[in-house]
């Protein structure tokens, strides 16, 4: 069974290139429309994966052993003080809220 049974090597490369498809080609019906047509196989997955590791100052790495599948391997920084950027934070715990008001241009 050929369905899951890795990249060669020789092919490993190519799969990190814009457009490159491992894909089927989508079936035309008579009139020359395709129908059905996925998203999927535009060869934009991989690339756009791995600018998004670079972003954040990881990596994307591909392992294949023909005969047994493909594994992806993603690295970024976990650490805040590491990155480049600060990203937003989500949860509301991890803002500190006061009580005591502090005076400003409004209070007499």
């Amino acid at each position: 069974d050929k369905k899951h049974s890795g990249v060669p090597r020789s092919k490993l490369s190519q799969l990190f290139h814009y457009t490159y498809t491992t894909a089927p080609k989508p079936q035309l019906d008579p009139s020359g429309d395709a129908k059905g047509t996925p998203i999927a196989g535009l060869g934009y997955g991989l690339p756009i994966a791995r600018l998004y590791a670079k972003y954040f100052q990881g990596s994307l790495a591909l392992a294949s052993v023909e005969g047994l599948g493909t594994w992806a391997y993603i690295s970024i920084k976990a650490e805040p003080e590491n990155a480049s950027e600060l990203l937003p934070v989500s949860s509301k715990l991890r803002y500190s809220y006061t009580t005591k008001k502090g005076s400003d241009w409004t209070s007499n």
